[in-house]
């Protein structure tokens, strides 16, 4: 419910998004923060102005790069007012880059995870859902570079196992994509789902929680399970800066990323044409945002680095100075 001098114009905005398909929750949340803000602060004047655009984001105690957002959200509604001939006035939007470092597991660092997390429930006489289902989710989130809402909200009806493909139907902002499997993964779904059906559990999703029957596991429990996962695997971390996330479910998805961009350096493959490969695999919207995946580590520009100083030799020779010219 909008309450503020442009509620009508608000809900108008939003529905004629909502006609063209678009996907508005972020947008909607956004305008809800203004809405509030110019009620609270009693703006009775049919307008935006630069100043109350400020005043409002200067207000959210959030990051920088999440004000951005916000700011970039009520963009397209200031130029929807300035169509109906409402004065608009926008702020100058700052250049923002993300202070965010993941945590990149080496592969080393995984199999540690993979053999702790196969025998996490080993000697417990009844083990738990989690500890049967979840070694084969932490599989398909490194093999794919799924999202962990994309992977727990996994059905059979998305698992293609003939041809080795997922559907992710509810990914971000509403996108769908197929993600295509190794054959490695694919086998191990394929006797994983021979397992789950003789015991005659999971039948819909392929994580279905025993708290709630037919219905997936929420983020919550993997991330528990994970935290005593890595503990189980000696895999300790602690923050050099506080933007540094430390190990998480979501850096399994970095993990994937960087792992993709040396494998494809390693068979000779250009870093440009694999970005916008891996840019569709992953559901990105642009290739931008799969770059900043690779911000935290300078490893997989090595190799060109490589192959540039091999190519040119000599050619440009090395020079000194004389200290005493």
């Amino acid at each position: 419910v909008f309450t503020s001098i442009l509620s009508t114009e608000i809900n108008n905005y939003l529905e004629l998004l909502r006609a063209a398909g678009r996907y508005i929750e972020q947008i909607r949340s956004s305008l809800k923060s203004l809405d509030y803000h110019l009620s609270t602060y009693n703006h009775n004047d049919k307008e935006l102005t630069e100043s109350i655009l400020s005043s409002w984001i200067a207000s959210k105690k959030v990051k920088n790069i999440t004000k951005a957002g916000m700011l970039s959200n009520v963009k397209g509604f200031a130029y929807y007012l300035s169509s109906l001939s409402i004065r608009v006035e926008l702020p100058e939007f700052p250049i923002i880059n993300s202070d965010y470092v993941p945590y990149v597991f080496s592969e080393e660092e995984f199999m540690q995870m993979v053999s702790a997390a196969d025998n996490f429930g080993w000697g417990i006489i009844r083990p738990t859902r989690s500890t049967k289902v979840f070694p084969i989710l932490l599989r398909i989130l490194y093999g794919c570079g799924l999202r962990l809402g994309e992977g727990l909200s996994l059905e059979w009806k998305d698992i293609d196992l003939e041809h080795g493909i997922i559907t992710i139907r509810k990914a971000k902002n509403m996108k769908q994509r197929f993600v295509p499997m190794s054959n490695s993964l694919t086998e191990l779904l394929t006797l994983y789902k021979k397992k789950v059906r003789s015991e005659n559990i999971c039948t819909d999703y392929l994580f279905e929680s025993h708290y709630a029957p037919y219905k997936p596991f929420k983020n919550n429990s993997f991330y528990d399970w994970f935290c005593k996962v890595l503990n189980a695997a000696d895999i300790c971390y602690s923050k050099q800066t506080r933007t540094e996330r430390g190990p998480c479910p979501h850096c399994l998805r970095h993990t994937f990323v960087l792992h993709s961009f040396l494998k494809s350096e390693g068979e000779g493959r250009k870093f440009e044409d694999t970005s916008a490969f891996l840019s569709a695999y992953l559901g990105h919207d642009s290739t931008k945002d799969t770059d900043k995946y690779l911000r935290a580590s300078h490893t997989v520009y090595t190799s060109s680095h490589q192959r540039v100083d091999d190519y040119i030799g000599n050619l440009i020779p090395n020079i000194y100075f004389d200290e005493d010219e």
